[in-house]
């Protein structure tokens, strides 16, 4: 019998992850690359802890299943219903783990 693999919360909708790109030497960067996941995205206001430790405010926050590829440099983008963008680097990356230590979810402050 085949694994069912199945998030904690229904992830409704898309977010794109671009990785940072390279230099390529004359001064300018090469293209980095794009990943698509499906996400639970929540337009709210939250006062999170950056990864330096200081307080930083926030209005999206965005839970990914698992332990997706996705780290301070890159620009997650995101665009709602009614067409608008958010485009930013994420301010706050926190996994949730299970008992067994396995990462249950990610949760992505912008």
């Amino acid at each position: 019998m085949g694994d069912v693999v199945m998030a904690l919360v229904p992830l409704k909708q898309n977010v794109t992850v671009t990785k940072p790109g390279a230099d390529d030497g004359w001064g300018g960067t090469t293209p980095g690359a794009v990943i698509t996941y499906k996400a639970r995205v929540s337009e709210e206001t939250n006062v999170v802890t950056n990864q330096y430790g200081e307080e930083a405010t926030t209005s999206l926050r965005i839970i990914l299943d698992k332990l997706p590829d996705v780290s301070y440099d890159d620009v997650i983008t995101y665009t709602n219903e009614l067409g608008v963008t958010v485009a930013r680097k994420p301010v706050s990356i926190e996994v949730k783990r299970g008992l067994n230590g396995k990462a249950l979810s990610t949760e992505v402050f912008v």
